[in-house]
């Protein structure tokens, strides 16, 4: 059975357990990864580490659990457990998968489990990955392009994409980092950057774009994720998702 990790985000010791021991009668095979009591720890924590799933708590010792992801992009689902009813539309505006309220019992838990799993069951994302492929060999790309404009010092400047190692989004804005780990901001979108670059770029997740040749090292990350190592530095960990990393392979081992 595939071990499956969750991180548990609750100020309240007892109630954090409590989900625990319900998770652990209901599926032995789930790990409680982390257990995080306050906002602050929590976007330290996830800054630089993931999960398959989380519980999460709306008032937290420091602040509305809600202000997490202003502060850190979360594409991890999440489980609401909170003794209000009053946040559940703004709940769901995360990527909530449900939203229980206090004291959990074990049939509301199974349920939400047994929600998840339908909704990021693997045949769902080999689905995608299908259609996705589905539309590239309708429309091909044209010529790759050699070339990008930055922005740099007020002006614009042309680099070649032979040396660029990655692309990534921070606070809403697109970033190139070079060889020599150079940083410059460009005007496009990893959406189009990924139909324009050629078959030398990755689009690993939805917020970086790399080059097969700026990879150092590639090492598991979780049950079910990677992580990319590059020879540049970059403000977040490059993370390949579960349902991507039958195409990586392939296009890191040079079959794609």
């Amino acid at each position: 059975m595939t071990q499956m990790d969750v991180v548990i985000i609750e100020d309240e010791a007892l109630a954090a357990e409590r989900i625990q021991i319900l998770l652990n009668e209901i599926d032995p095979s789930i790990r409680v990864k982390k257990i995080l009591g306050s906002v602050a720890a929590s976007v330290s924590w996830l800054t630089v580490n993931s999960a398959d799933l989380l519980f999460c708590d709306i008032h937290l010792a420091d602040d509305l659990s809600f202000n997490i992801f202003k502060e850190v992009e979360v594409e991890i689902p999440i489980i609401f457990v909170t003794a209000y009813d009053e946040y559940a539309i703004k709940a769901f505006e995360q990527n909530s998968v449900a939203y229980l309220l206090k004291p959990v019992n074990e049939e509301d838990l199974k349920k939400s489990l047994e929600k998840y799993h339908r909704v990021h069951r693997p045949a769902n994302m080999e689905f995608n990955l299908l259609m996705e492929e589905i539309s590239r060999l309708r429309n091909p790309p044209s010529a790759p392009k050699q070339r990008i404009a930055v922005t740099y010092g007020g002006k614009l400047r042309s680099i070649a994409l032979k040396d660029v190692v990655v692309f990534y989004i921070q606070n809403k804005v697109v970033y190139l980092v070079t060889n020599d780990g150079s940083r410059y901001v460009i005007d496009d979108s990893l959406e189009h950057l990924s139909t324009t670059l050629g078959t030398d770029f990755f689009r690993v997740n939805r917020k970086s774009i790399i080059h097969i040749e700026g990879i150092r090292e590639v090492i598991p990350y979780s049950s079910r994720k990677l992580k990319v190592e590059l020879y540049v530095d970059v403000p977040e960990p490059i993370l390949v998702p579960t349902e991507k990393i039958t195409a990586f392979k392939n296009w890191f081992g040079g079959v794609a």
